[in-house]
């Protein structure tokens, strides 16, 4: 049996940066990923300018196939087209950038094993095991940091409830350069109106676009026919391959700690309710889990109120974010054609938001200044007939 000080669960970005962070700080880390490396991931792939702003190294110009400065948003027979001086996103390849993360927790000093599925977690005699296919791990602390479906968080006998799990369908189009630079430019696409609480998008990458369609888990039977629709719509081939994926959207009901064990990044829940966005909050997970171990090793201690600091660095910043985005989707789709419409047919606003994206401004700053101007931007709207 081999000892180390943390076992992390899963090489996305919240666990190649939490092992990078760890392993940077001096802890003997293991990084496992059941996956090979580089591996598939069903993602949009845009990395906004806020959860890029998390990392403390710049990507590769390799790894960034286009800078995007603004969108193009639809709803129902409204379009608005809005553009920021400097990007708001960098479009990546997801398998490529997550093996880059992986790199980086190695060059840190991580131990990297990929195609190693964790096949259990117990916490007895005072540290954690964990049971791979090729062997039994010994840690003082465990970082479950494996997704949607975490078998870390599976272990705590934890499930997602059903409105905080979001569904989504995926599919990349292939397309020259050229014909991307013509039709889309360094602008993503956001449709309103094609599914309860969410949106179809397009992401233009460097020779193909991502594409998908994603929403309430009681739309998910719907979402196949509807991404086509939304293909067609645009001109694009609807006869490419669909994947699907879940999302998790947590309304902080149960917690993220337990002992000697911390959940980040979609195994916490840690994803927007009204952009989808994981990556930036996975990073931060990563890094509020891994200053918590650093923490607990500085002082001996694995109590349960060492590990508690991680839920509340978590629920000071990304808690407050998001539960703020809870509450604000849930209003701004039950009201879509008064409230979203409303503010998409406002361009301060989708600038204003677009702020957010960047991380110049946070969603719920976004939110108050909304609400001070939205009986303004209601009544120009219902003047104008709008």
């Amino acid at each position: 049996m081999r000892i180390f000080d943390v076992v992390v669960v899963g090489a996305g970005p919240a666990g190649s940066t939490a092992a990078r962070h760890c392993a940077l700080g001096g802890l003997k880390t293991l990084l496992l990923e059941k996956e090979p490396i580089p591996r598939s991931k069903p993602c949009a792939g845009g990395v906004t300018i806020a959860a890029a702003r998390e990392l403390d190294f710049e990507l590769p110009e390799s790894l960034i196939e286009r800078r995007c400065t603004g969108m193009r948003v639809y709803l129902r027979k409204i379009e608005r087209e809005v553009r920021m001086p400097s990007p708001v996103a960098l479009m990546v390849t997801r398998s490529r950038f997550d093996a880059y993360l992986a790199q980086k927790a190695e060059e840190a000093g991580a131990e990297l094993q990929d195609r190693t599925p964790c096949l259990g977690v117990s916490v007895e005699n005072g540290g954690v095991s964990v049971l791979t296919d090729r062997e039994t791990c010994r840690a003082s602390i465990v970082i479950g940091s494996d997704g949607f479906f975490s078998g870390v968080r599976k272990s705590l006998q934890l499930r997602f409830d059903r409105d905080e799990t979001r569904f989504c369908v995926l599919s990349d189009i292939p397309l020259s350069p050229g014909e991307i630079d013509r039709r889309f430019g360094d602008l993503v696409v956001i449709h309103y109106g094609y599914v309860s609480m969410g949106y179809a998008w397009i992401f233009p990458k460097g020779d193909y676009l991502s594409t998908g369609i994603g929403g309430a888990l009681s739309k998910s039977r719907d979402l196949p026919d509807r991404l086509r629709s939304f293909l067609e719509l645009h001109g694009l081939n609807s006869g490419v391959p669909i994947r699907g994926c879940f999302l998790p959207v947590s309304r902080w009901r149960h917690d993220i700690v337990h002992d000697r064990i911390l959940l980040a990044g979609d195994a916490a829940g840690l994803v927007d309710s009204f952009s989808g966005e994981g990556i930036r909050f996975a990073i931060a997970s990563g890094k509020h889990a891994a200053h918590t171990a650093l923490e607990a090793h500085a002082q001996g201690d694995f109590s349960v109120k060492i590990m508690q600091q991680y839920q509340e660095l978590c629920q000071r910043g990304i808690g407050r974010e998001l539960q703020c985005s809870n509450r604000a989707t849930d209003i701004l789709f039950r009201h879509a054609n008064l409230i979203l419409g409303t503010a998409v047919r406002n361009e301060e606003a989708l600038k204003r938001y677009l702020m957010t994206v960047r991380g110049d401004s946070s969603f719920s700053e976004f939110v108050g200044w909304l609400k001070k101007r939205m009986p303004r931007y209601l009544l120009r709207r219902f003047l104008l007939f709008q």
